[in-house]
């Protein structure tokens, strides 16, 4: 099993790094954690097999999570025409904003989705969602809730790999991290503390509550991948971690 890292980035292109998303595999199948708007291009520079991603999992309704699902639709159906199954799961409402986003960027394609098998489904607290040999749990977290913001834990193959999604600091975190091969914890700023977000200096005070092999950062701001005597895992696009 492996984790790939589509991108780390931050909505606006700090240190030039590309959206999130997080691809996990077993060499065969693939699951995308997010599908930033960057994901497809990721994806191609990686080479890797578009139809070979079962299922897409998305943590809230913005941009640099799931703008990239548009153009993975029009791959699927236009460039590399897709015979095999694809879930996307989600919060509530899920289908409606990805048929609402993918007629915004590209008029007239809705329609068309009928020539792929796919399925959407919603998640909700506190109930495992099981798809196949999978199985996902999801956390309420706190951001913009508007856009219906969850962290996100996958169990496959006896690993466990957790999300922390877009988040200020809830004690939630500690439970999705809990036992985790490995837990992707956001950290947009190196001090600040602000509602949405986490900070370096938070995650250094609290890291030892997390029970996970592997704690890595993720989208961070220019000030949190620049700053030296860091004493935390950063990540990199284009990064392989083994589970």
């Amino acid at each position: 099993m492996e984790l790939i890292v589509l991108g780390c980035g931050d909505a606006f292109g700090n240190g030039g790094r590309n959206n999130t998303s997080f691809l996990v595999s077993d060499g065969d199948e693939h699951v995308l954690l997010d599908c930033g708007a960057t994901t497809l291009i990721r994806l191609k520079h990686e080479k890797i097999d578009v139809e070979a991603i079962s299922t897409i999992v998305i943590s809230h309704f913005h941009g640099d999570h799931f703008g990239g699902i548009p153009f993975i639709l029009i791959c699927s159906l236009f460039e590399i025409p897709r015979k095999k199954p694809l879930t996307i799961i989600g919060p509530i409402g899920v289908a409606d904003r990805v048929h609402s986003l993918l007629e915004a960027m590209y008029a007239g394609t809705v329609e068309q989705l009928g020539m792929l098998d796919l399925r959407f489904l919603e998640y909700k607290q506190g109930e495992v969602l099981t798809i196949g040999d999978k199985s996902i749990k999801v956390w309420e977290v706190d951001h913009s809730p508007p856009s219906f913001p969850h962290a996100i834990r996958l169990e496959w193959k006896g690993k466990k790999i957790a999300f922390s999604g877009d988040t200020s600091w809830s004690d939630k975190l500690i439970a999705l991290a809990e036992g985790t091969d490995v837990f992707i914890c956001e950290c947009n700023f190196l001090k600040e503390v602000s509602f949405g977000h986490l900070s370096y200096a938070e995650l250094l005070h609290k890291a030892s509550l997390f029970h996970t092999k592997s704690l890595w950062l993720t989208h961070m701001a220019d000030e949190v991948i620049d700053a030296v005597d860091f004493k935390l895992n950063r990540l990199t696009d284009g990064q392989k971690i083994t589970l």
